[in-house]
């Protein structure tokens, strides 16, 4: 017990008080007393105190309402209320528990018993500060993670969403990312458990969605790859269950994925009935390795105005008073009756609060309506037209990436087996010389941070292997990828290098160079479009290429 410690004595017995004095006072506890009630509040104004002991008989309303008018006073702070009663009182008491009492003690009771008591609420004042503590420290983490997700995920005005935690941290996510071919892609995941361990995993998921979603990964290839991160991350006891959704950019098609949880509901825009449910076909992420055919997506047909609803089993699993759940059925039955309308998500929230009552939430809730709209595909939309991360919509589709560092860059061509892999994976007869001269000139700025002008032929690569530059920072990434772009097959392919940066016009210039010396030229006969960006990363040095590579004779698209 602190020695500033000072106890509020109820009582019009003079040897009460002084009887409670002397057992206290060892323990370094003042007493201050008050006779009636008027005293208590004018005493509670003024003063804090560790403890109000009251003697029952004393108070002129009944002591249960004593001690509630005295719990509005005390709000927040954690001051025990004991109740010194005679065994004539029982019948009484548990209306004063019910109150807000914290302890009855029995007269007469003893210096040790009364000690152990309040020695027993000090822990608990202690505990209870603790978890304040715990709290406030809860709650800016939590600050800190919204900030951080909401950097990696788009808002958009037109997709309604309810988010209700059971704890101050929440086991669900939902994501949106805009992929670079205009579609929209979405996830709503649903970690096991609730609160802060539920949580560990949202930010990583978060970044792999969002980063590869607008690299212009497949969907599939993005789960693949939580699926990975979440294998190594999560305890066995953990995993992910989670649904996905790529609404197309013409709104015409959207392709649906769902491990684990509820199945997904498609609402019509101009009827409001139920076109379809897409019940899980997946094992949720995190539990197993990649297997094949694991992320194989649903192709559904949509009609501009359609609607998604997806929700977590904390919707449907919630109960009322008498133990019943939400279930589907009353889900459904919501939809139906509100057809009409052109969004159910205030009525779905209305029907599911007043089923719920004032009962606690067992597990976080989560509810989202996404409306296949023309606003939702041009809010955060990017200008696909001038963006060369082009991404395949269509069948047929495959990714080869490569990348080397320090000694390994002089001990492997990368020209040579880039060229090698478009001929061999493509199956078409390219015509890939432009591609080869301006891929060997990266590689040789690479090697020896040289102008760029100065690069001709593989053998100057060669001879730069021999002088080459050891640095563990010298890298050069590749990456191809069979992409559709209006429809024509194409190649995309990505280049990044820690060479010195040049210009556009000094590659452009080269490239003329290397024109004329040869004169087997097919660009007419197999067009070729790059655009080159320095990267940021470093103030004087790193370059970044992306070329298309059409597969047949087409007209080409101007990029700025």
């Amino acid at each position: 017990m602190q020695k500033t410690s000072c106890a509020l004595v109820v009582s019009r017995s003079n040897k009460t008080i002084l009887s409670i004095k002397k057992m206290l006072a060892p323990a370094g506890i003042s007493v201050e007393q008050a006779n009636t009630e008027g005293e208590v509040f004018s005493l509670l104004e003024n003063q804090k105190f560790s403890c109000i002991l009251i003697e029952s008989g004393l108070s002129e309303t009944p002591c249960n309402k004593f001690i509630r008018a005295l719990r509005m006073v005390i709000g927040a702070d954690y001051v025990p209320i004991i109740i010194l009663a005679t065994i004539e009182d029982e019948a009484q008491l548990s209306y004063c528990i019910s109150a807000g009492c914290d302890d009855i003690l029995f007269k007469p009771f003893t210096a040790l018993a009364l000690n152990s008591r309040l020695s027993s609420f000090e822990k608990t004042r202690e505990l209870k500060q603790l978890y304040k503590a715990s709290l406030k420290e809860q709650i800016v983490a939590k600050r800190i993670m919204t900030n951080a997700m909401n950097e990696r995920c788009l808002k958009f005005k037109e997709i309604e969403l309810l988010n209700r935690s059971k704890e101050i941290f929440s086991g669900d996510l939902f994501l949106t990312a805009r992929h670079p071919d205009g579609s929209l892609n979405i996830m709503m995941a649903d970690f096991t458990g609730h609160g802060l361990p539920s949580t560990i995993g949202s930010l990583p998921v978060a970044d792999v969605f969002s980063t590869m979603t607008e690299k212009g990964f497949e969907l599939g290839y993005i789960l693949e790859n939580i699926n990975n991160k979440l294998h190594t991350l999560l305890p066995t006891s953990m995993f992910m269950a989670c649904s996905v959704v790529n609404i197309s950019n013409d709104l015409k098609h959207a392709k649906v994925w769902n491990g684990g949880m509820p199945d997904i509901y498609v609402r019509g825009g101009e009827t409001g009935n139920i076109q379809c449910k897409l019940q899980s076909s997946s094992v949720p992420l995190g539990i197993t390795e990649t297997v094949s055919n694991q992320y194989d997506m649903q192709d559904i047909e949509l009609t501009p105005g359609d609607q998604f609803i997806l929700f977590t089993d904390g919707l449907t699993e919630s109960l009322n008073k008498d133990g019943d759940m939400f279930g589907e059925h009353r889900l459904e039955e919501c939809l139906r009756t509100n057809r009409q309308k052109k969004s159910v998500f205030n009525a779905l929230i209305s029907t599911f609060d007043e089923f719920r009552g004032d009962v606690v939430a067992m597990d976080d809730v989560t509810l989202a309506c996404i409306p296949c709209s023309d606003e939702l595909m041009h809010e955060n939309n990017i200008d696909a037209g001038k963006s060369m991360h082009i991404a395949c919509s269509e069948d047929n589709r495959w990714h080869w990436y490569m990348e080397l560092g320090g000694s390994s860059l002089h001990e492997i061509n990368p020209v040579q087996n880039v060229i090698e892999e478009v001929h061999r994976l493509s199956g078409q007869s390219l015509s890939t010389d432009k591609l080869s001269d301006i891929m060997s000139m990266l590689y040789h700025n690479v090697i020896q941070h040289s102008d760029p002008a100065d690069a001709s032929q593989l053998a100057s690569i060669h001879r730069a292997r021999e002088n080459g530059d050891e640095s563990n920072n010298v890298f050069i990434r590749i990456g191809i990828k069979r992409i559709y772009h209006n429809g024509i097959p194409a190649l995309l392919v990505h280049m990044e290098d820690s060479g010195k940066q040049f210009t556009q016009d000094a590659l452009l210039s080269s490239l003329d160079h290397q024109e004329n010396k040869t004169t087997d030229s097919h660009d007419n006969e197999y067009p070729l479009v790059f655009e080159l960006n320095k990267l940021t990363r470093n103030k004087n040095s790193g370059n970044r290429l992306e070329a298309i590579i059409f597969e047949h004779d087409n007209l080409v698209n101007y990029y700025g």
